[in-house]
């Protein structure tokens, strides 16, 4: 099982060929908080790491980068209040190590001078497949996974060898529309490359499933459209 939280602030900077402008680095700088952390189920919670972006100009490295005044503090399932202190290279850990269970809700709270950022994830169940099939005139792999409240679904292709080869990205992701005890969801993974719809490999292909939290439905979408990524997402497969 695995399971990650990544709240994500960033800017991109696009520019055509074309055109030429000239930026006044001493007004153009917009300080800019970045909050990452990763998350896996049945293992220590390992802490947050807190950086801001720097001017135009400023070479980056974790020294120039890393925010040691800030204010962290998590909320365990809406119940237990877990401080956050600095440690080194902006990351901010509890005083005492505890374990990460799946289904379990996290909210992040931080303040820095007059800046305060929020995020809350739930951590999502390892998906159930219910059944697996390989659609031949379409090339690709597809699965129905129950679904569940809060869960965003999608997976990937993998050709199954000794270093498993498999798709560089999903293909989509499946949002449920209506939940109930024995809802399902139908997932696919994107087309096969030619090469591996022989006969050789019929017995290869496999399909991986993962399921995220709702947010990553925003994250899919805004990275595949080249848009500022701003949603925390949690995934588990």
């Amino acid at each position: 099982k695995y399971f990650s939280i990544i709240p994500l602030i960033l800017l991109s900077l696009f520019t055509g060929c074309e055109n030429e402008e000239i930026i006044d680095s001493t007004t153009s700088y917009n300080e800019q908080l970045v909050v990452q952390s990763e998350l896996i189920a049945n293992s220590i919670f390992p802490g947050v790491r807190l950086t801001k972006t720097l001017p135009l100009g400023i070479p980056w490295n974790i020294q120039n980068a890393e925010v040691k005044d800030a204010t962290l503090y998590l909320r365990k399932n809406g119940v237990q209040i877990i401080p956050l202190h600095y440690n080194t290279e902006g990351i901010y850990e509890p005083l005492n190590n505890f374990t990460l269970l799946e289904n379990e809700v996290y909210e992040l709270f931080g303040e820095r001078d007059k800046q305060s950022f929020y995020a809350k994830t739930i951590i999502p169940r390892t998906p159930i497949v219910n059944s697996t099939n390989f659609n031949f005139s379409g090339k690709y792999l597809e699965a129905i996974v129950r679904s569940f409240e809060h869960e965003v679904y999608a997976a990937i292709w993998i050709i199954t060898s000794g270093n498993n080869i498999s798709a560089d990205n999903f293909y989509s992701v499946s949002v449920p529309e209506i939940i109930s005890e024995t809802s399902t969801i139908n997932v696919r993974s994107s087309s096969l490359p030619d090469e591996y719809l022989t006969s050789t490999y019929n017995s290869r292909r496999a399909i991986q499933v993962f399921s995220f939290d709702h947010s990553f439905n925003d994250y899919f979408n805004t990275s595949a459209e080249g848009e500022a990524i701003n949603n925390p997402y949690v995934k588990g497969t």
